[in-house]
């Protein structure tokens, strides 16, 4: 498939508390609908592994294979120098609103530079995601997840109304599996479906003077990656998130013991309490028949009380073993991801181009041939973004626009022979001229 344009709206979150119903059952997939959630164009495989595989391919002749893997070397290089210039403007953006930063940034700014600065951090934030594949989760989406039930039987209210903003990126919209105990069935362990986010990143800023259970500072902009979150659980993940009792839970809490309250009164004006008490054992059995009435009332409470425990346990799972970074950390994965993504972007679209020979083929040609070679080789089902590849190949120089809309590789050894001379003048240094400072002579 061609590369799609993202038709998901932007995540602002609607405003007040949302509701989440979470009775024990497993949580429903969206309305699927193809031209809307299309699939993913992320390549789920280590670059190191796609190079090897190349390499080892029996269309690259043995004398080749060298040159070849020298070829991989330069783009990776190029591709990292290229990255490590974004890296370090990221760092600064984002240094006066990391809350970890240390040392602080020296620079003092006004409250408008600081709003203006945090509206282009999350642009910019924006745009690396989705150079790193992801995708913004719509505030349908959102309100949707916020609803939808998940298997721990509590009810949970997210506060969205603290947030000044709030954005939610997702990848990997997969079907996973996961073992709880099934308590209808004595406890035996079972195995449901769970709709779940393979990757999921938050970034958000608290309004000022916003009620939240966290000490954060609301100038800071907050940053969090996860990985393999159910869609029922996103609501796990946001500060300000209180459990609430259901209507049910208090029912079973208040109707016993409002029962048992009457019941008593009604004996009592009737006169049934004089017969009740005339004997001993007539005393017991009154005794007994309201301690059973409030025992059930105290037994639901404590129910209640053990299942909340028991969501709150695995909310501290899901930050501790779910929590990829937080973050100055963030940006650091995310380079790294989206560095890795045009690597391969990259490498197959040349070697498939290359593989046509002398024969050029035209962009929804070469994006087929993409999809085909990552399904058969690999198993892999991809929307390949043919026209990003095509753009970085020729801006690198690795392949020629012809006639008619169609493109062919260079040959490798003038694609050496272009990444060398390009990384060569990454570092261009003019020696015509004497050095201002006077050299110190050795003793």
């Amino acid at each position: 498939m061609t590369s799609k344009p993202n038709t998901a709206a932007s995540s602002a979150v609607p405003s007040g508390k949302v509701k989440a119903r979470a009775p024990s059952s497993v949580a429903r997939e969206l309305p699927h609908d193809r031209t809307a959630r299309p699939l993913e164009h992320f390549i789920p495989i280590r670059k190191s592994d796609l190079a090897r595989i190349l390499q080892n391919d029996a269309a690259l002749e043995l004398h080749e294979r060298e040159p070849f893997a020298h070829f991989c070397k330069l783009v990776e290089a190029t591709l990292h120098h290229e990255f490590h210039q974004n890296l370090e403007e990221l760092k600064d953006a984002y240094a006066p609103f990391d809350p970890d930063a240390e040392p602080k940034p020296r620079e003092v700014l006004t409250i408008d530079q600081r709003e203006g600065l945090a509206l282009r951090l999350f642009d910019r934030f924006g745009e690396l995601l989705q150079r790193a594949n992801f995708r913004r989760l719509s505030a349908d989406e959102l309100q949707y997840s916020l609803q939808t039930h998940n298997e721990l039987g509590v009810e949970v209210l997210a506060n969205l109304a603290i947030f000044e903003r709030l954005e939610i990126y997702v990848r990997g919209d997969v079907v996973g599996k996961k073992t709880f105990r099934n308590w209808s069935r004595l406890g035996r362990w079972q195995e449901a479906e769970i709709c779940t986010y393979q990757r999921l990143a938050l970034m958000f800023r608290l309004k000022p003077g916003s009620a939240s259970s966290q000490p954060l500072d609301p100038s800071a902009v907050v940053l969090k990656l996860f990985k393999n979150i159910p869609k029922s659980d996103i609501e796990m993940l946001l500060p300000g998130t209180q459990v609430r009792m259901s209507l049910v839970d208090k029912g079973k809490i208040w109707l016993p013991t409002l029962s048992g309250v009457a019941f008593t009164l009604v004996k009592l004006v009737q006169g049934a309490a004089a017969v009740a008490f005339a004997s001993f054992q007539g005393t017991l059995a009154f005794l007994a028949l309201l301690s059973g009435v409030f025992g059930y009332g105290l037994r639901s409470f404590y129910g209640y009380l053990n299942t909340r425990d028991r969501y709150h346990l695995n909310l501290t799972r899901s930050l501790y073993f779910q929590n990829l970074d937080s973050n100055a950390g963030v940006i650091h994965r995310l380079l790294d991801e989206a560095e890795e993504q045009e690597f391969r972007e990259i490498l197959l679209a040349w070697w498939l181009l290359r593989q046509s020979g002398f024969a050029a083929v035209t962009s929804e040609q070469l994006d087929r041939d993409a999809e085909a070679w990552l399904e058969k080789k690999l198993g892999l089902h991809v929307d390949f973004e043919v026209s990003d590849a095509l753009a970085k190949l020729q801006r690198m120089g690795l392949c020629r626009e012809m006639p008619g809309g169609k493109y062919r590789a260079v040959d490798l050894e003038s694609a050496l022979a272009t990444l060398d001379r390009a990384w060569d003048q990454q570092f261009e240094f003019n020696t015509s001229q004497p050095p201002s400072i006077p050299l110190r002579r050795a003793a």
